[in-house]
């Protein structure tokens, strides 16, 4: 009888043992962190550098990073950042938010040099991690996750839980909800997996969410909103419970709330029964500008890099060029050439027909942009100096060392003038001939930078030049001088604007999603009272918008983009809608025509339509 006592407690003993080390093995410790908004030399600079220290010497195992690293995604904000998180003594992972994505004056190189992809996956005890980014990516939109990341996602889990009893806890920037426009996309990925809980950051406030089902939690800020709190989070995973800690600088952690440990049963609710129009052609990427013409070929790029010729009438590809990183230059035909800007700061020429790179001009800076061209020659900037190339051949002409930071919108040539605007707060006037400087033009705040009219294609009559900024502000300039004639915010104009055929009207959308129209007319008094008394405005049905697309009219139909991926169709005469075409989800990239009179336009996620 003792003998089977002694083995009773023996076996009482080990099983006691496995059960603990089972225990152990599933308890995970980690610290989020989120929306770091670090500039160099400012308060958060510091605070981050306690934070680090404060996680060395905690029992954390690794930290997960979850975006707004900085407050620009300048290059030495990266770089500060960067080396602030060296000094951490635990694995970190990183993915960028919408501050390092939207005006990166790298377009992005800088963030892949210091971190690598921007994503991540790595497993931990029962659970697999999994990052990826969000955007927008150079210019204002809703958050989107790209393409080739949503294929990543489904690839990673499905190669990762293949004959694996771990679950999923999924890492983005945004939450994935509306804020996110494609976020259904992404719920139904994770929906296939045993999916836990999805962590986000962006809002700055520590909150637990029900994301369709699937269980969420929003990190705090290392500074709250009303800046009295400097915190972030820490996670403990156990067998029945994933634990959400507070954690102030110098003092004690405090609990906030839990989320379980089991796979959340996500539910996605049905599209709002608008019938998609199907996509002319669907990439395995995303897309960021409109594509080129001849009379036979369409041509695009996309955001990995790759340009591509296609039949047009076949839909079959005659040549595809990789480059490598992603591409926001709109790809230009001049004669038998075809023209591509890079953010590597490189103008490449390539022989349209066959896809041979005949030239390859390096500028410096980054490309990002929109060009226009007159009589074979290329107007366009980087973010180093405004160019003109002769587009046979791919020799600078001229150049300008201005401007002082990347700008995106097609510049407007009037008679011997072009005029273009940047990042840098400014609105540039350079001689046509010979790139001399005419004028510059400024909103009267060099500082704020994020008002500036770099993402806007300018109008203008003889005299006057119109233009609207994410100021929110009309501005008409005296085109021969740069003076301001007026400014007025009567209407929420933001970057979104055009001209009529006949050079009679000015267009503008504002961001309660409405067309403003005002006439061009150099006899028209300025005053804010006269301009309301001949404007019109017409309701989109589209609501809050602040899609940068600039307006398209042909052949009497005016054409605006929005950022859900609506494009909306004007009689122009009857200033009244035509039609509201749902094409998908992400913002509209703009329009363009053919060599039939055909419009086009296409959306990031990857889609071209012909409409």
């Amino acid at each position: 009888m003792k003998y089977l006592y002694l083995k009773i407690v023996f076996l009482f003993a080990i099983a006691a043992c496995y059960s603990q080390k089972n225990y152990e093995r599933s308890d995970i410790k980690f610290a989020h962190l989120t929306d770091l908004h670090v500039s160099v030399g400012n308060d958060n600079d510091f605070l981050l550098q306690q934070i680090i220290k404060e996680i060395n010497s905690s029992k954390n195992e690794f930290v997960v990073i979850t975006g707004d690293l900085t407050n620009r995604g300048d290059d030495d904000e990266l770089n500060r950042v960067h080396a602030i998180l060296t000094d951490l003594k635990i694995p970190y992972y990183v993915i960028s938010g919408n501050h390092e994505t939207t005006w990166s004056e790298s377009a992005g190189l800088t963030y892949k040099k210091l971190w690598g992809n921007d994503r991540f996956a790595f497993s931990k005890g029962d659970y697999l991690f999994v990052g990826f980014p969000c955007g927008p990516y150079m210019k204002m939109g809703d958050g989107f996750v790209k393409k080739e990341d949503l294929l990543f996602l489904d690839k990673t889990l499905k190669d990762s839980l293949n004959n694996s009893a771990k679950k999923v806890l999924s890492f983005s920037h945004y939450p994935l909800d509306n804020s996110l426009s494609n976020y259904k996309e992404v719920l139904s990925i994770l929906q296939k997996y045993p999916t836990v809980a999805s962590f986000c950051g962006h809002g700055h406030t520590l909150k637990k969410y029900d994301f369709s089902g699937l269980s969420g939690v929003m990190g705090v800020a290392i500074v709250t909103r009303d800046g009295k709190t400097k915190s972030y989070n820490e996670v403990e995973i156990s067998n029945d419970s994933i634990r959400i800690y507070q954690k102030e600088i110098d003092k004690q952690k405090a609990f906030r709330f839990s989320v379980p440990s089991q796979p959340s049963k996500i539910k996605i609710e049905n599209e709002n029964g608008f019938a998609k129009i199907v996509p002319f052609i669907t990439d395995i990427a995303s897309i960021y500008s409109v594509p080129a013409f001849d009379s036979k070929n369409l041509y695009f790029a996309n955001s990995v890099g790759e340009i591509q010729s296609l039949n047009v009438k076949s839909k079959v590809s005659k040549w595809k060029i990789e480059t490598g990183n992603s591409i926001y230059f709109t790809p230009t035909i001049i004669k038998n050439n075809l023209v591509v800007g890079t953010i590597e700061g490189n103008i490449l020429g390539f022989d349209k027909k066959t896809g041979i790179q005949k030239w390859n001009t390096a500028i410096g800076g980054i490309l990002v942009g929109s060009p226009i061209v007159e009589d074979s020659r290329i107007y366009t900037a980087s973010s180093t100096k405004f160019i003109c190339v002769n587009g046979e051949d791919g020799t600078v002409i001229w150049e300008n060392k201005l401007p002082n930071s990347y700008s995106q919108a097609t510049p407007l040539i009037h008679g011997n003038s072009i005029i273009f605007g940047s990042w840098d707060s400014y609105l540039y006037c350079l001689d046509k001939s010979t790139g001399e400087l005419v004028w510059k033009w400024n909103n009267g705040n060099e500082k704020q930078e994020l008002y500036s009219p770099g993402n806007v294609k300018t109008v203008a009559s003889k005299n006057r030049l119109y233009l609207v900024t994410p100021q929110r502000f009309l501005t008409i300039i005296d085109i021969n001088t740069g003076k301001t004639l007026l400014r007025t915010s009567k209407w929420k104009v933001r970057e979104s604007m055009g001209r009529s055929e006949d050079g009679k009207y000015f267009y503008a959308k504002t961001m309660d999603g409405e067309l403003l129209r005002l006439p061009l007319n150099d006899l028209l008094e300025l005053t804010e009272e006269n301009l309301v008394k001949n404007s019109k405005v017409l309701d989109l049905k589209i609501g809050y918008e602040h899609n940068p697309a600039p307006i398209l009219e042909k052949n009497g139909k005016i054409y605006l983009g929005s950022r859900k991926g609506e494009v909306v169709i004007i009689d122009a005469d009857k200033f009244e809608i035509i039609k509201m075409l749902h094409l998908g989800t992400s913002s509209v990239n703009g329009f363009t025509t053919d060599s039939r009179g055909n419009v086009w336009t296409s959306l990031i996620e990857g889609g071209i339509y012909k409409l």
